[in-house]
């Protein structure tokens, strides 16, 4: 028997992740999540890996101040559990068994909408699994909360 390599599947083909941002703000302790127009609850922000030319931190810098207005306020925390979720597979086409990964990041700033984002809840994080409408999005708002001090 071979040994896999992280992040491969059995046939070598590069397993389908995302990140799913939990955002923390250092002034309040209140977790930022996108308002999309046609989507009426609040939502956990995905993005592909930053490549390894950007950084890894770098990455979420340039996606969170892109999307909630925000800055990174201490080094982000990648979640070393990842949850299972089918979704398009990046490489080739169609539907695949994914993951997706928690990051948790402390932010700083006045949160605001940009760019396909209307707005931005602020939410405690009873708040926050109380209004999320997904058990995926609540799993990983409680695995990345558990990574932050």
């Amino acid at each position: 028997m071979t040994a896999q390599r992280p992040g491969t599947r059995l046939d070598g083909r590069a397993e389908a992740e995302r990140l799913l941002v939990i955002a923390r703000r250092v002034e309040n302790g209140r977790y930022l999540f996108a308002r999309w127009a046609d989507w009426p609850h609040p939502t956990v922000i995905s993005t592909l890996p930053p490549g390894e030319a950007e950084g890894f931190e770098a990455g979420l810098e340039t996606l969170l101040l892109g999307r909630f207005g925000v800055h990174i306020a201490h080094p982000p925390i990648r979640g070393k559990r990842r949850l299972p979720v089918r979704m398009p597979h990046p490489a080739g086409g169609g539907e695949a068994m994914g993951w997706v990964r928690p990051v948790a990041v402390e932010v700083a700033g006045e949160p605001s909408g940009a760019g396909p984002i209307e707005s931005v809840d602020a939410l405690t994080l009873e708040e926050a699994l109380a209004g999320l409408v997904t058990d995926l999005e609540c799993e990983a708002l409680r695995l990345g909360a558990a990574l932050l001090p």
